[in-house]
């Protein structure tokens, strides 16, 4: 079936390069455009580098390890970082908008790295009518949340169709000065849609990195 897939690539290969789709470039960062924030990936390297296939869909699929810092000079005067929101998307999917890897809220403050281990759950959803809050069921080991993808997973790994050419996954870092409102998410999960429709009002830096996967 690979030749099928392969077809399909060639079709969509001029079908890419969503970037205006990716949340830092919503309404809710038009006042900080630009990322302030250092975000680094130690286990694989520098934006921009090549992600290795142990961290994709078809292999380990391993959440890669991330670390952040944002000096409190650059923090508009009068705000702190009351929490972190934290996105892995794919503007190069052939899709109308990015494709969300990962959305992930909640994150503590104090927090300025994650891990693999982090990601897992702490216990499977459950269908709604239990009277348990969403911060049960989405509940993650790393004491944040995860909202939902196109595969309702806490995280797809990067896969890309077979032959379409690199694609950026980019992990962006958000620190909001306000914590979101998860009364105000769904209780089967939270979509992008209301998570970006959180971030307004809230935004007061970010950072990126981006890493390159390739399927030949």
């Amino acid at each position: 079936m690979d030749y099928i897939e392969r077809i399909l690539s060639f079709i969509l290969q001029n079908r890419r390069g969503h970037d205006e789709g990716l949340i830092p470039r919503t309404a809710a960062f038009a006042h900080c455009p630009k990322p302030t924030i250092t975000l680094e990936c130690p286990n694989i390297g520098p934006t921009g580098s090549k992600i290795p296939s142990k961290y994709g869909f078809f292999e380990e699929g391993s959440f890669p390890a991330l670390k952040w810092s944002l000096p409190s000079d650059l923090l508009p005067e009068g705000k702190e970082v009351k929490e972190w929101f934290l996105a892995v998307e794919d503007p190069d999917a052939p899709l109308a908008i990015p494709v969300a890897h990962g959305l992930y809220y909640s994150i503590p403050a104090d927090r300025t790295s994650v891990t693999d281990a982090d990601f897992e759950k702490v216990r499977s959803p459950v269908p709604g009518g239990d009277g348990r809050s969403i911060s049960d069921d989405f509940e993650l080991k790393g004491g944040f949340k995860y909202g939902l993808n196109r595969r309702k997973m806490v995280y797809i790994p990067p896969r890309g169709m077979l032959g379409h050419g690199p694609h950026r996954c980019f992990y962006e870092i958000v620190a909001l000065s306000e914590k979101i409102d998860t009364t105000k998410l769904s209780r089967t999960g939270a979509t992008r849609e209301e998570l970006v429709k959180q971030l307004e009002g809230k935004v007061v830096a970010w950072g990126e990195w981006m890493g390159v996967w390739e399927r030949t």
